[in-house]
């Protein structure tokens, strides 16, 4: 989940020809999940789906059902992190950061600051762009959040960036044709790549260990979190 902020806000290339998305009109919405007796909507599932499909330049009509119970998943676990927070507002972006991040994307859509353009494709994807701006807001609040609750349990040794650099960097190097570059003017870059990955070890774990304590029912199987639960299926709709 982390992975996808991290973003796609950099390198998102949409495609205006994308097709319309099948839910894109008349949404038939009902409990399809439930996280300690929590409610998610399918509404919110697959508002969810659409968003992350236009944060990872695909066109919505290429989504697949693994891609959907991924997103439902993602969404399940964010709420499992909200929860940590306490305080609905904790780590919240500001306003300010949440314009500029937006600007961000419109930068890389073709003609995206035309208004006209921008909100033909985000209507591709079913979205607004107040729809968009929440689903940023959200996904900064918790990246900041893990960031400032993870980061520092995180201890990078020098010998593991000089083992990185001499089993993984220069080999890769090579093989490419490069030219090797000195230790000490990539092990900066070297060492914050590490943390970012045990970053997303622990908090890969530490979303197991949630999910293991939550009060999770779905209507949809989640690979890793649980089977279709009977009282979310009774309420679900199709």
């Amino acid at each position: 989940m982390r992975r996808i902020l991290h973003f796609a806000i950099c390198s998102v290339l949409l495609f205006l020809t994308a097709a319309v998305p099948a839910f894109a009109g008349e949404v038939i919405d009902g409990v399809v999940a439930s996280v300690n007796r929590q409610p998610v909507l399918r509404s919110d599932w697959e508002e969810s789906a659409a968003f992350e499909a236009f944060m990872q330049q695909k066109p919505i009509a290429q989504l697949t059902e693994a891609d959907r119970v991924l997103a439902l998943q993602h969404l399940i676990d964010r709420q499992l992190l909200k929860a940590q927070m306490g305080d609905a507002n904790y780590m919240q972006p500001s306003e300010e950061t949440l314009q500029q991040d937006l600007a961000k994307l419109r930068a890389q859509v073709p003609n995206g600051t035309d208004d006209i353009v921008w909100h033909r494709v985000l209507a591709n994807y079913g979205l607004n762009e107040e729809a968009v701006k929440q689903h940023l807001r959200t996904e900064v609040q918790v990246m900041n959040f893990v960031e400032v609750r993870l980061r520092p349990d995180v201890h990078i040794q020098q010998d593991d960036v000089e083992s990185y650099y001499q089993h993984q960097l220069l080999p890769d190097l090579q093989k490419n044709g490069g030219k090797p570059i000195p230790l000490d003017e990539v092990g900066p870059r070297i060492r914050e790549l590490l943390t970012e990955q045990r970053i997303d070890e622990m908090l890969d774990a530490w979303l197991h260990n949630l999910r293991q304590q939550a009060d999770i029912h779905s209507s949809v199987p989640i690979p890793g979190v649980n089977a279709p639960g009977d009282a979310a299926a009774s309420s679900a709709g199709n």
